[in-house]
Order: C-alpha cells, then structure tokens, then sequence
C-alpha cells in the first residue's frame, strides 16, 4: 500500500501510467484508486511533481532526483523501443 508521495515517485509503473508510456495500466491505477481513495491526494501530488518543470522543489536530494530522473528517462526509452 502507498502512504507517501515519494512511494509513487519511485515506483516505475506509476511512473510509467502518469507520463502515458503504458495506456493498459490506467485501468489497474483507476481499481488501484477505487479501493485506496484515501491515497489519490499523494498520487495526484505525485503526478504533479513528475509532470512539473524541472525547477519544482521536492524532498528528493540532488542524488535522488538524478537518479529518479534517469530511471525515467530510461523507462521510457525502454518502452518506446516497444511501441
């Protein structure tokens, strides 16, 4: 179960449903929703953040964010090599 933020920032099939790299997951993040209402404010927090410039301040460190930023980055060359 997610509690934080931060939980779906590192979790790389959320990742993967907010940037639209996976268009089958929506329907599992709307269940995943339905049944854990009480954790849309983190999730919805948690899209904002990876959908925000890059200047928006988080709890991340400066390693942290990198290496969320790279993870990202290669998710989605991993799944554009798919599509």
């Amino acid at each position: 179960m997610y509690s934080k933020v931060k939980d779906f920032l590192t979790d790389d099939d959320f990742i993967n449903y907010v940037l639209g790299v996976v268009p089958q997951s929506v329907s599992k993040w709307e269940a995943y929703f339905k049944e854990h209402p009480d954790e849309l404010a983190d999730a919805e927090e948690a899209k904002a953040v990876l959908m925000a410039p890059t200047d928006v301040t988080c709890d991340f460190t400066m390693a942290e964010s990198k290496e969320l930023k790279d993870r990202i980055v290669s998710s989605i060359k991993d799944f554009s090599g798919i599509l």
